[in-house]
């Protein structure tokens, strides 16, 4: 164990197994002798109780660590490299206090004619890694069954219709704020109150037809599953509702943890969102990746101080706006 800088690492080098990863045949059949090397980072404010202690509680069982491995390495891959990101990915996902993992797998005796080495080694480093996404206007486009619901919901209150780009404006916050803002009354008004529970009644009749994924993000929510990055969304809209249209959709499989409207008492702009979802995950926010389409967004991963604020400019907002909002970049697709 070393002591650095507030962290530490435990290494568990060089073990020893025989599997049956590679290309030839032989290899799939017979296997082969292989060593894996491992360097587990943890963070020493969550290792407290064990640095200071001398008790189990934030630091890693080695033995559960040697079991993940042995089972990993059980599973026959054709590529060491395959490898490597597993058993760094299935670490991270067990253990909570992880912050990174280093892992070596070397392939003793390769099948190269004429080799004299000790081997070769396939070497990859997994951090602990949080991607924040948005929903309405950055994974699915939902703007028409928006603006269709509320468009409704004024009718049947018996107010002035607002402007399908002011109701587009207003996407991103949290429902009865917009009602709120589109109405021009007090947000705990009792009238705003009635017309909110009325749009979520309506929009599940009307709203819901006709969303679909925007091009390329079911692709690039899997490549960050697979990756081992913690893929999470952080909505305006209810948590019921949110996990439905994922589930439609056909992506909530690559989808770790949802923080929507009622998850938390703070809303976009406001940190509290990415701030919960950072707690789910034990990742940093600078270690933390906003996705989103609207200043909302953007202000929201900038007051939590996160590595990255990425803005999509497909969705509600325009490239200005997000990149005056502080996004980092503006992307026009995946």
């Amino acid at each position: 164990m070393l002591i650095q800088d507030n962290a530490f690492t435990i290494s568990m080098p060089r073990m020893r197994f025989h599997a049956r990863h590679g290309v030839m045949p032989q290899e799939q059949q017979v296997g082969g002798e292989f060593m894996l090397s491992l360097v587990l980072h943890i963070d020493g404010r969550n290792a407290h109780h064990a640095l200071c202690h001398d008790e189990l509680e934030g630091t890693i069982n080695y033995a559960e660590v040697y079991d993940i491995v042995g089972r990993e390495m059980k599973q026959p891959s054709q590529l060491i490299e395959r490898v490597a990101a597993r058993v760094a990915r299935c670490l991270l996902r067990h253990f909570f206090t992880l912050r990174q993992v280093d892992v070596e797998v070397t392939k003793c005796v390769p099948p190269i004619p004429g080799f004299d080495g000790e081997g070769v080694t396939a070497r990859y480093s997994l951090r602990r890694q949080l991607v924040a996404w948005d929903f309405d206007g950055t994974i699915a486009d939902t703007s028409h069954g928006i603006v269709q619901t509320m468009t409704e919901t004024f009718r049947r209150m018996g107010w002035a219709v607002p402007s399908d780009e002011a109701i587009c404006s207003t996407i991103g916050l949290p429902l009865q704020a917009s009602v709120a803002q589109l109405a021009a009354l007090p947000c705990g008004n009792d009238e705003v109150q009635r017309a909110t529970a009325l749009y979520r009644v309506l929009f599940e009749q009307v709203g819901t037809v006709g969303v679909t994924l925007f091009p390329g993000v079911d692709e690039e929510m899997c490549r960050q599953h697979e990756s081992g990055m913690f893929v999470a969304i952080a909505t305006s809209r209810g948590h019921d509702s949110v996990r439905c249209l994922l589930e439609q959709l056909g992506v909530l499989r690559y989808v770790d943890y949802i923080v929507a409207c009622e998850d938390v008492i703070a809303h976009k702009p406001d940190p509290a969102p990415v701030e919960r979802l950072c707690e789910l995950t034990n990742v940093l926010p600078a270690d933390t990746t906003v996705i989103g389409d609207t200043t909302f967004d953007i202000e929201m991963g900038r007051n939590a101080r996160v590595g990255r604020c990425i803005g999509v400019e497909w969705g509600n907002h325009s490239r200005k706006m997000l990149i005056d909002a502080g996004a980092d970049f503006v992307l026009r697709n995946f």
